[in-house]
C-alpha cells in the first residue's frame, strides 16, 4: 500500500471512529454563522464530506443545533425530522450554553430512538415559527 493510500485509509478510519468530533466542529461553525446572518431553520447549513461519509449541521432555533452523520451508500434519504429518515444515520442535538460558552449534547438518536429524536428535532425547528406574531 502506498503512503497516500495509507493516509487516506487512516483519515477514513479516524472519521468513522469519531464522527462526533467533526459534528461538534460543524455545529460551532453554524453557531458562529447564526450570529452574523439569518439562517433558515430545518435545512443543512454546513456540510462536510469524506468520500461516502457526510456530516450536516442544521440550525433549529437560537442556541439549538442538530448534527447528522451518515454513509451515503447506506442512508437512502436522510432526514433528521422523520423517523424513517434517520435510518442508518447518527444524529445529535446540541444546545449552546451562553453562560458557560460551551456546547452540550441534549439528545442522540442512538440513545432515545429515531422516533423520539425526530419528534424533538421537528418541535425545536418549528416551535418558534408557531409562536411568532402574525
Amino acid at each position: 500500500m502506498s503512503k497516500a493510500q495509507e493516509q487516506e485509509a487512516y483519515r477514513r478510519i479516524t472519521a468513522m471512529n469519531n464522527p462526533l468530533a467533526i459534528a461538534r466542529e460543524l455545529i460551532e461553525q453554524t453557531r458562529i454563522q447564526s450570529m452574523t446572518e439569518s439562517i433558515p431553520k430545518g435545512f443543512p447549513v454546513v456540510t462536510y464530506s469524506d468520500g461516502n461519509l457526510l456530516w450536516e449541521s442544521h440550525y433549529l432555533k437560537p442556541d439549538y443545533f442538530l448534527a447528522l452523520f451518515y454513509d451515503m451508500t447506506k442512508a437512502k434519504s436522510p432526514d433528521p425530522y422523520t423517523e424513517l429518515g434517520l435510518k442508518d444515520c447518527q444524529a445529535w442535538i446540541f444546545k449552546y450554553d451562553r453562560q458557560h460558552s460551551r456546547l452540550s449534547m441534549e439528545a442522540r438518536n442512538a440513545e432515545i430512538g429515531n422516533r423520539s429524536f425526530s419528534q424533538l428535532a421537528h418541535r425545536l425547528a418549528t416551535e418558534s415559527l408557531l409562536h411568532q406574531p402574525t
